[in-house]
């Protein structure tokens, strides 16, 4: 027993227990915007980044002068193993997070739209072969999923679930070219439609169709969801506008999109089962 209490991963196991107990603490009674967890993981993990940057720079200076003495050895491997356990400690911190980030988005667009129906899920598996970043998900039918669930992170629109099993699905994202989406921009309140092609998606970006000829929409637009077609709720963000192209066909116009999120970092995701209008 007393070798697991002096145990190096127990010691740091508990300066972080205790150090995130007084952050939480802390991020509480300040008058910070972010949430009291978000907070305090930044109190606690800040100093442990710090000190692992300088194991690592301590252990660069190590081998550098000894690589061919054995007397440093031992010292040199505890230094690795401790900044290893660091290391560890730090991805977990950034999973943690991450999640935190996409829950606190969630609960802000949960009471926006109460008649929103979520789902929480998790990206399982990447199809690194489709161009289009298709990605899969834990969750299916038995969590009430279904074929043209949208699937989102925080108030921004990801894509569309395309093939759903019992405990898993599929999500297109809006690179898709089978991806439409009926759309505005917030400014001008213009209609218009995301239509996903190859040739943009391969560059990350959308193409917006459906404008006239003399559009007001500009450069730095906001592009939501306008709620047509019931397959998306109204008012999820797309992406903002670029720029505004003439056709080379015809004399109409389109404009090219960024959308607001990186899908390929994706980690924690929300499907909407259910909306207001959905279906109409």
């Amino acid at each position: 027993m007393h070798r697991y209490f002096s145990d190096t991963k127990f010691k740091i196991t508990l300066c972080i227990t205790l150090s995130l107990l007084m952050g939480i603490f802390v991020a509480a009674v300040s008058d910070s915007g972010s949430s009291p967890f978000s907070s305090a993981l930044s109190v606690v993990m800040t100093p442990l980044q710090t000190l692992a940057s300088e194991i690592a720079e301590k252990l660069d200076s190590f081998e550098a002068k000894f690589v061919s003495s054995g007397v440093y050895e031992q010292e040199i491997e505890s230094l690795k193993q401790e900044l290893d356990e660091y290391k560890a400690l730090l991805v977990d911190y950034e999973k943690l997070k991450q999640k935190t980030e996409a829950y606190e988005s969630f609960l802000e667009v949960k009471e926006e739209n109460p008649d929103f129906t979520f789902v929480s899920a998790n990206v399982i598996m990447r199809d690194n072969s489709d161009i289009y970043g298709s990605f899969t998900l834990n969750k299916g039918t038995s969590d009430s999923v279904q074929k043209n669930n949208p699937v989102i992170y925080g108030k921004y629109l990801i894509g569309v679930v395309k093939e759903v099993t019992q405990n898993s699905c599929t999500v297109y994202t809006l690179f898709n070219p089978s991806v439409n989406v009926s759309s505005y921009e917030i400014r001008t309140r213009e209609d218009c439609i995301i239509e996903a092609q190859t040739d943009f998606s391969k560059q990350g970006i959308l193409k917006l169709t459906g404008l006239s000829r003399s559009t007001p929409i500009v450069s730095g637009g906001i592009v939501c969801t306008s709620g047509i077609g019931g397959i998306y709720p109204r008012d999820l963000i797309v992406g903002s506008v670029k720029e505004i192209i003439d056709e080379e066909t015809d004399i109409s116009v389109y404009a090219t999109i960024q959308p607001a999120i990186d899908y390929s970092s994706l980690s924690d995701v929300f499907i909407i089962t259910d909306f207001d209008g959905k279906g109409e």
